[in-house]
């Protein structure tokens, strides 16, 4: 069932997903809804849309992964990080949250699908030691673009962005960004079964 929503919600996206990839996300998916009975990891309880909510919201960024080098801030159960990684084995994904029973879900979904791709960090974002390091920093739902900058402004490579997913188009977030932060796109995104509004907001620091 879940598989057949989330491969028409993917070939709607123009997204081109193989049925193994496919099955991946659904034993990820089958495991937060297991975890999620017992440690509440999202308020979302239906299975149908969780697909939805979760698994195709995460995917709409998928198209913007075009370095080598990704950390999720804030991932919470791995979204979008986790998803975006069962989906490009060959790139690098650092999933990191500070609440411990988030970040042992990840352990458990890495174990149990030999996600090799992943590592993942129980810390502060402030604290995370590889800075200048990664070629983005995504967050979904993590905070509001000013705090994003400030707590992740060390974490990117030099020419490394910082990819916000965002519900409408947030106005005020963007003219309370720092100066030196560059504003590269703001992307409209259609995600389906999704009735409300979706953004993709791509920043960069400004060369010196």
């Amino acid at each position: 069932m879940y598989f057949e929503q989330l491969k028409r919600g993917a070939a709607a996206m123009e997204l081109r997903l193989s049925d193994t990839t496919i099955e991946r996300l659904v034993a990820y998916l089958e495991l937060l809804i297991k975890w999620n009975k017992a440690y509440n990891l999202t308020a979302i309880r239906e299975p149908e849309k969780m697909v939805s909510l979760h698994l195709l919201d995460s995917l709409a960024s998928l198209p913007y992964i075009t370095g080598q080098r990704v950390i999720d801030v804030g991932t919470g159960p791995g979204l979008p990080g986790m998803v975006l990684a069962l989906c490009l084995p060959d790139k690098e994904f650092t999933l990191l949250d500070s609440n411990g029973k988030k970040t042992r879900f990840l352990m458990q979904v890495k174990m149990a699908l030999d996600v090799a791709n992943v590592t993942v960090a129980n810390e502060r974002v402030e604290q995370h030691p590889l800075q200048g390091y990664y070629d983005h920093v995504t967050s979904r739902a993590f905070a509001s673009l000013e705090d994003m900058i400030r707590w992740c402004r060390p974490l990117p490579a030099e020419k490394g962005t910082f990819l916000a997913m965002k519900g409408v188009y947030p106005d005020a977030e963007l003219a309370a960004l720092p100066d030196d932060i560059l504003v590269q796109q703001v992307d409209a995104l259609q995600v389906p079964t999704i009735d409300a509004e979706r953004h993709m907001v791509i920043l960069a620091r400004k060369d010196k």
